[in-house]
């Protein structure tokens, strides 16, 4: 849903700090106190779903990360990308995630696999992409695929 995917969130913070502390719905939370919604496999796998993809059952790979102090130019504009879809890394920089791959099938008019990457954060989903493997293709945030899946 919206809620647990961040859409509509207002940050209320002073410095960038973690934990975030934003407001949704007029109640105040810590971003430690969202819920859990990427800590075991089914749970990103149900994600995934919940976002009109249809991902294997099983992880194809997965890597820790740090998030870093300081976002360069990639990390800037894969930012902005995460922020389309409600999400900002910048409330977690320093901090170390897992980012877990899943296939998810070639769109319609595309060649080459697509894949969905979720970052990963203390059990929780703070970002990830929908992307073609194929060198000419596209990234997409989460939740905007305009294209059908082949199954």
């Amino acid at each position: 849903t919206g809620q647990q995917r961040g859409i509509g969130i207002h940050i209320k913070q002073h410095q960038i700090l973690k934990p975030a502390v934003f407001q949704l719905g007029g109640q105040i939370f810590a971003a430690d106190n969202i819920k859990e919604n990427g800590k075991t496999n089914k749970q990103r796998v149900d994600y995934i779903k919940s976002i009109g993809l249809k991902p294997s059952e099983e992880c194809k790979g997965s890597k820790e990360i740090i998030i870093p102090e300081q976002f360069d130019a990639v990390y800037q504009n894969y930012n902005a990308l995460q922020k389309s879809a409600g999400f900002d890394l910048l409330l977690y920089i320093g901090s170390k995630a897992t980012i877990y791959t899943y296939d998810v099938g070639t769109p319609a008019g595309y060649t080459g696999d697509t894949v969905v990457n979720l970052i990963v954060y203390k059990g929780r989903i703070i970002g990830g992409d929908i992307s073609s493997c194929a060198l000419d293709g596209f990234m997409l945030p989460l939740g905007e695929i305009n294209v059908k899946i082949k199954t």
